[in-house]
């Protein structure tokens, strides 16, 4: 009888790990067919340039095709809806920027819940961005500009990537701490306020490394001092505003990968890894400084965590400067 017992058990046990084990054995390799990064922008920015960079590396390293696909509109929420709503198997991620944590401050109603529907998968670089004023314009320093914003009639004008961005939220601030009213102008990108600063329509805008460097090298734009919280690499002799005694919010720009939340983590962890070997690469680290990038390639829980406190960060500073949330 024990024997029979001791048998019956054996194969109770045995049931149990093949259950266990099933599930395991069958699941596939990944990937298996192509996958697509969702940008939430036009193509030709920053985070596209980015975006492509990593997955022309990332088809060769998992011998499937990478996709880059543009879904730009409504302040990115229109490719970050596409993305929480596609199925979470891996094949469908979303390569964005600092308006994902912008978005739940800026609307009062939004198709997705940031912190439901999506989860990090790792931040690829921090973003540099400079306040910049024409070369030819009477303002050679912050303080020139200052000065004559405390009298300009109408005010003098700064351009941004939009209402309730972080380049809005840092003209507010800029404006409180000089003491001045400045008019905001916002556009659907940094490249056409750039452009119009350059035109003379702005009288200042803010633009990041990337987009500004190469005005900057034929010597149509002069940056007046950096926005983030450290001097930029690419351009070590221009000081922060905070360093010129601006008040300004302890806000970093980035660029980060996301998936559809239930995303399998073994998949997280892979295309975490493997951008982050990638973002190690010499040739890529000095093609994403040359454009005023900084490499960072977070672990997942690290970028979430970030994701955690930007969310947060955002919905105290927008009444701070007077901005309320749009329907």
């Amino acid at each position: 009888m024990q024997i029979k017992l001791s048998m019956r058990a054996l194969g109770i046990a045995g049931l149990l790990l093949a259950t266990l084990a099933g599930p395991l054995a069958a699941q596939p390799a990944w990937p298996t067919r192509a996958v697509k990064f969702v940008v939430p922008s036009n193509a030709g920015g920053s985070p596209d340039r980015v975006t492509r960079l990593l997955a022309e590396r990332l088809s060769k390293k998992w011998g499937q095709p990478t996709v880059v696909e543009n879904k730009a509109g409504a302040t990115s929420i229109i490719g970050t809806d596409f993305v929480a709503k596609s199925p979470a198997d891996g094949y469908t991620m979303l390569s964005t920027f600092t308006s994902l944590v912008q978005v739940p401050a800026l609307f009062k109603r939004v198709p997705y819940d940031t912190e439901r529907d999506l989860v990090a998968v790792t931040q690829t670089v921090a973003v540099d961005v400079l306040f910049l004023v024409r070369a030819d314009s009477p303002y050679k320093t912050l303080q020139d500009f200052a000065a004559a914003a405390k009298t300009a009639k109408p005010p003098l004008s700064y351009g941004s990537f939009g209402n309730g961005s972080s380049f809005h939220i840092y003209g507010e601030k800029l404006a409180q701490s000089m003491g001045v009213d400045l008019t905001h102008v916002p556009y659907k990108g940094e490249l056409p306020s750039t452009t119009d600063l350059l035109g003379g329509q702005l009288s200042s805008s803010f633009a990041s490394v990337g987009t500004a460097l190469p005005f900057l090298t034929d010597g149509r734009l002069r940056p007046l001092g950096v926005a983030s919280t450290k001097r930029s690499p690419v351009l070590p002799n221009v000081p922060t505003l905070g360093e010129l005694g601006m008040n300004m919010p302890d806000l970093v720009g980035w660029f980060g990968v996301l998936a559809p939340a239930g995303t399998p983590a073994p998949i997280i962890q892979k295309v975490a890894t493997d951008i982050r070997e990638i973002l190690t690469q010499p040739d890529v680290v000095k093609i994403l400084r040359d454009q005023g990038l900084e490499p960072v390639a977070s672990s997942p829980e690290a970028f979430q965590r970030r994701l955690n406190e930007d969310l947060v960060q955002w919905k105290k500073l927008l009444p701070e400067v007077g901005i309320k949330p749009a329907d």
